[in-house]
């Protein structure tokens, strides 16, 4: 559905996007991350035709976007908050407007106006004015207004900003229904890896423009450890806890150590489970022991200080 290929955006001779090419399809949820600064809302705004660029496509069903706008009929797009509301109108009347103007007649578009709106828990402020609302709530509108008449294409950047727990949950199952029974695609700016984790089928990462990452969350996990286990002892034991380690250990495997406080990070539980058996037989006892498996936000961090680094 949509084709960002050799993307280049510059700001004073320095490039904002350098070559940037990816693409999305029907159904698929996208998660574009980086640091401030890598680029992901100039790569949004360019597709949203919000700014123009200087190299490469955007292309939307394979038809070029240059000088072509009719393609915005069918993105939806939050950006930067609030800004896609009247706010003297309420939440519910700016939803349906916005659905107007798509072509969606209000019988239509009423009842997923109030599912939605009682999935994001709009309903206690229906007869509110936005701009009498409060700032996760003003944030709650804007998503009602971009999901309610299910574009084929939606960019959300950081769609959680302000939101409760209980919201960010209902947003990832709106999100979820929304890519698997209307073939929606998502594109999304975040820095909740957690809410990422979640949904998002395919991560891209940006670092200073360039795109140093496009793969499943899967495969950003295995470019390291998958278990961690860290280990606070006694020097002595610890030195005795290393020794086992270097005898027994197989398969992938690194250890960091000093004085007292030993991790080691493992492909497999597999590996792990030997030295819990080997520690569970000895006459001392550490002060403390953790065991856990790592998730997409330690994955992400990895790769841009190994990035860094080179």
């Amino acid at each position: 559905m949509l084709a960002v290929r050799e993307l280049s955006k510059f700001y004073q001779n320095k490039p904002a996007l350098d070559n940037v090419s990816f693409n999305l399809n029907r159904g698929e949820i996208v998660a574009l991350l980086g640091a401030n600064g890598s680029g992901k809302t100039t790569t949004v705004q360019a597709i949203c035709n919000l700014i123009e660029f200087e190299q490469g496509d955007i292309q939307f069903d394979d038809v070029s976007v240059k000088n072509n706008t009719r393609y915005l009929r069918h993105v939806g797009a939050v950006l930067d908050g609030s800004r896609n509301t009247n706010w003297r109108l309420t939440a519910h009347q700016n939803a349906e407007y916005f659905a107007q103007i798509k072509g969606i007649k209000p019988k239509h578009s009423r009842p997923v106006i109030n599912k939605l709106s009682s999935q994001l828990g709009l309903e206690p402020h229906r007869h509110k004015e936005v701009m009498k609302l409060s700032t996760g709530n003003k944030q709650k509108a804007s998503l009602l207004c971009a999901l309610a008449y299910q574009p084929e294409l939606m960019l959300l950047d950081e769609p959680t900003l302000g939101l409760d727990f209980s919201t960010v949950n209902e947003l990832q199952q709106i999100i979820s229904e929304q890519a698997a029974n209307a073939e929606q695609g998502f594109l999304i700016t975040s820095h909740d890896l957690s809410f990422i984790d979640q949904i998002c089928d395919r991560v891209i990462v940006l670092e200073q423009g360039k795109v140093i990452f496009n793969g499943s969350i899967r495969e950003l996990n295995q470019q390291m450890f998958r278990y961690e286990m860290k280990v606070v002892a006694e020097r002595e034991h610890i030195a005795r806890f290393q020794e086992t380690i270097q005898l027994t250990a197989q398969g992938n495997w690194e250890q960091h150590c000093d004085e007292n406080r030993l991790v080691v990070h493992y492909d497999t539980v597999e590996q792990v489970l030997p030295l819990l058996s080997w520690l569970n037989n000895q006459s001392w006892r550490p002060q403390s022991l953790q065991v856990s498996e790592l998730n997409i936000e330690k994955a992400y961090r990895t790769l841009l200080a190994n990035k860094e680094a080179s």
